[in-house]
């Protein structure tokens, strides 16, 4: 997974969680408002038929003690009745309380809009070229997807304009100069590296890193710059892996075999036996030293 892609999978983790967080009241409240709106009318109801019945009981109790004769009583529930079914319709008839919508569509409204804004915010504002990592832009060098090239150098372009801004990021010089490399433009890919260098000059594995752009841009050759680039990124750091290949290659190179095999000596010492690179390391050492046991001694 690359940089880009974990930092757009937070960003919707962290939106989403945003909108939970906004929206979940706005939501209760409008359920709350809902469940008022069904409980009111029918307990309103409720009471109304219960203080009938109180009456309709005590119609029958003045029947049974005499204080009412049968006609009054009859008269009286007819009377009773017809004014419950008046009351009652008149309840069913009266509007409801409507819920008050408010509430969902400011929440439809921030569904909405909240991602999109963010997203417009972070590109007017953001530099997105700053999550490419070196890692990043050699997987989507290497992608056979149609338009990948252009994608690539719009990014890397990009990143250069943002570096004229910014002369100082060493970080991104390096980044801009391991992208050239990627890219085939050895000599952009030297003046990027120069500038990287030139800002933090202890930094052996960029040293080792310009080494080899510059024996790129000189046809694969290691004698001159680039050696010289070699040797202040071993003064860093004598265990620095990239420059003790190029240490040993530019000895083959001028046919020091001792030399060679000193450097992979040290290089193997810091590689996991069981890695490839350890094993090349094993195959170029055991050449190395048949071809010194085969070379004449000076006596």
């Amino acid at each position: 997974m690359t940089v880009m892609t974990l930092f757009w999978l937070l960003a919707a983790v962290l939106t989403a969680v945003t909108m939970v967080v906004l929206l979940t009241p706005l939501l209760r409240r409008a359920r709350n408002d809902v469940g008022d709106t069904h409980i009111q009318i029918p307990t309103v109801r409720s009471q109304m038929v219960r203080w009938y019945q109180d009456q309709l009981r005590e119609l029958d109790t003045d029947l049974r003690t005499g204080a009412m004769d049968a006609a009054g009583h009859a008269h009286a529930r007819a009377e009773l009745g017809r004014r419950l079914l008046d009351d009652t319709a008149g309840t069913a008839s009266t509007p409801q309380a409507r819920p008050d919508r408010r509430p969902v569509l400011f929440a439809a409204v921030l569904l909405a809009a909240l991602p999109t804004f963010a997203v417009l915010l972070y590109q007017h504002l953001g530099k997105p070229s700053a999550l490419w990592m070196p890692g990043d832009m050699m997987t989507a060098a290497r992608s056979d997807h149609t338009g990948g090239d252009a994608q690539i150098e719009s990014m890397v372009n990009g990143l250069a304009k943002r570096l004229r801004d910014t002369p100082d990021d060493a970080p991104g010089w390096a980044l801009l100069a391991r992208s050239y490399s990627t890219m085939e433009r050895p000599a952009d890919a030297v003046a990027a590296y120069a500038k990287a260098v030139a800002l933090a000059p202890d930094v052996a594995s960029l040293r080792a890193d310009y080494a080899d752009a510059l024996a790129t841009a000189q046809g694969g050759a290691l004698a001159g710059a680039p050696i010289e680039q070699v040797r202040l990124a071993l003064k860093a750091d004598p265990d620095e892996p990239k420059a003790l290949a190029l240490a040993a290659s530019a000895a083959v190179e001028r046919g020091d075999v001792s030399d060679a095999i000193a450097h992979w000596e040290r290089l193997y010492q810091l590689l996991p036996p069981e890695s490839a690179g350890a094993k090349q390391i094993a195959t170029n050492l055991a050449a190395a030293r048949a071809d010194q046991q085969k070379a004449p001694r000076v006596k």
